[in-house]
C-alpha cells in the first residue's frame, strides 16, 4: 500500500515525510517572499512547488525524452499546515504517484531545511504539451520509467 490513497492528498494534514519523495529541491527563502507579518506568502509556496517539479524534468537526458513537449499544470492543490518564515532555506519533495497516456500526477511536500515539519503538501497533475501544436503529447514509455522508477533502480538522468 502506498504512504497516500488514492483520491487524498496525504495520510492526515502536516504528515507528509521526507521519506514518501523521491526528487528533492532546495530553495533559500528571501525577504521579498514574505507578507507583512513575515510569513512567507502563499503564493511564493506555490512557485516553490513549482520549481521542484521543474526539476524533474531538468536534466537534458530527460528533457530529450519529452520530445520536444512541455509541462502544463492543469491541477494543483495545496494544503498548508505550518506557517514558514524569513530567513532559511526549504526542501521540496516530489514523487510522480501516477502517469496516464499523456499527464502525470505529482505528490509534494515543503519542508524547512531545520526540522522535518512539512508545512505544505501539494498535488499537480502535469500534462505534457506538444511545442508546436499545443496539443496533448504522449507520455513516451522511457519518460514513464523515469517517472515511476523507485529510487533503488536505476534511472535514465
Amino acid at each position: 500500500m502506498s504512504a497516500f490513497e488514492p483520491g487524498v492528498m496525504t495520510r492526515a494534514k502536516g504528515t507528509a515525510r521526507r521519506g514518501d519523495f523521491r526528487f528533492w529541491t532546495e530553495e533559500k527563502l528571501r525577504n521579498a517572499d514574505t507578507d507583512q507579518f513575515r510569513h512567507v506568502n502563499n503564493a511564493v509556496m506555490a512557485t516553490l512547488f513549482e520549481a521542484a517539479r521543474m526539476e524533474i524534468v531538468a536534466q537534458a537526458s530527460i528533457r530529450a525524452l519529452m520530445r520536444g513537449a512541455n509541462l502544463a499544470v492543469v491541477r494543483l492543490l495545496i494544503e498548508f499546515s505550518a506557517e514558514l518564515h524569513f530567513p532559511g532555506r526549504v526542501e521540496v519533495g516530489s514523487t510522480v504517484v501516477e502517469v496516464g497516456k499523456t499527464s502525470f500526477r505529482v505528490r509534494q511536500g515543503l519542508f524547512a531545511q531545520a526540522d522535518d515539519i512539512c508545512r505544505a503538501s501539494a498535488e499537480a497533475v502535469c500534462v505534457l504539451v506538444h511545442g508546436e501544436t499545443g496539443r496533448p503529447h504522449p507520455v513516451a514509455p522511457e519518460l514513464r520509467a523515469y517517472l515511476l522508477a523507485d529510487e533503488d533502480r536505476e534511472t535514465l538522468a
